[in-house]
């Protein structure tokens, strides 16, 4: 397992840090975003998908329909688990089909999905340090 900490100490570091990471996601990967209400999770997606050529401003958090699909070169698939109260549940939304597609899948909340995330994924976590700071985890998961 290896972590990379870092602190953004306003929105727009928080922003560029996704825009710099954008590039490294490659099709297949599974990115769980992790963190409180408000820590900056949608904001961190926003900034990501758009520098994958998708506007920024049609991203937002799929709270009630669970996933947002972004066409691109690389096809994005945002989820946000939050609504989730039993990982079954993810069976009816489709998440596995969407894990065999060819896309690059960000789940806010995804921690949620317990034993159904794959055995190889990123984990960010955003960590409210005060009303403009985040302490900002990123770890590769392997099982």
């Amino acid at each position: 397992m290896k972590v990379l900490n870092i602190t953004s100490h306003s929105e727009e570091q928080t922003e560029a840090l996704a825009r710099k990471l954008a590039a490294s996601f490659v099709a297949g990967d599974v990115v769980v975003l992790k963190g409180s209400l408000g820590s900056g999770k949608t904001t961190f997606v926003r900034a990501l998908v758009g520098a994958r050529g998708i506007d920024e401003n049609t991203v937002s958090s799929p709270s009630y329909t669970f996933v947002n699909e972004y066409q691109a070169d690389t096809p994005v698939f945002h989820f946000d688990f939050y609504r989730i109260g039993e990982t079954s549940e993810l069976y009816e939304i489709g998440w596995e089909e969407y894990l065999g597609r060819a896309g690059l899948i960000l789940a806010e909340w995804g921690e949620r999905a317990g034993e159904l995330l794959p055995p190889r994924y990123y984990q960010i976590e955003l960590k409210i340090v005060n009303e403009n700071e985040r302490q900002i985890d990123i770890t590769l998961v392997q099982a």
